[in-house]
């Protein structure tokens, strides 16, 4: 899909360490994304996936799949992270990606009228990490962050 191809290579670019990661992007569908990254070159000394590349994955598909979702909106503003924590339920062994799914749509529309009539929203995102295993994917870790949304007229920024 040229959409995430698109987004990789802006993310690659405005966000340096999402190459390092080696994340990619597959199965958007508006309310939905995965980023996907390979253990190769996310794991830690005990050849397990570094917590840090896990977190990182996890806001990268959040704070991609609210890029997508405003732009398609037309709503232009900077998404930054404001808080964010991290449960590690498993112990990563292969590649693995994270799944965000947004909220209730009441929920995201109280949200854009926020960024609309105060030039802010807030809005508090979950992804799931999984694991890849031969076909099947096992959760591992949960991700819950809470965003900010600084509405401009200069475009997304990150």
């Amino acid at each position: 899909m040229a959409q995430l191809a698109r987004l990789k290579e802006r993310i690659n670019e405005e966000i340096p360490l999402t190459r390092a990661l080696g994340v990619t992007f597959s199965d958007y569908t508006g309310d939905s994304i995965i980023a996907r990254a390979p253990l190769a070159s996310n794991h830690n000394h005990q050849g397990t996936g570094f917590g840090g590349s896990l977190y990182a994955v996890a806001v990268t598909a959040a704070w991609s799949l609210l890029e997508l979702w405003l732009e398609a909106r037309g709503l232009m503003g900077r998404v930054i992270i404001q808080s964010g924590t991290m449960d590690y339920g498993l112990p990563v062994s292969n590649n693995f990606h994270a799944r965000c799914t947004l909220p209730s749509e009441e929920d995201m529309q109280r949200f854009a009228r926020s960024v609309e009539r105060r030039g802010k929203g807030r809005v508090c995102l979950e992804s799931t990490v999984f694991v890849d295993e031969g076909g099947s994917a096992f959760p591992a870790a949960t991700f819950s962050g809470r965003f900010v949304v600084i509405k401009g007229e200069d475009g997304p920024d990150t």
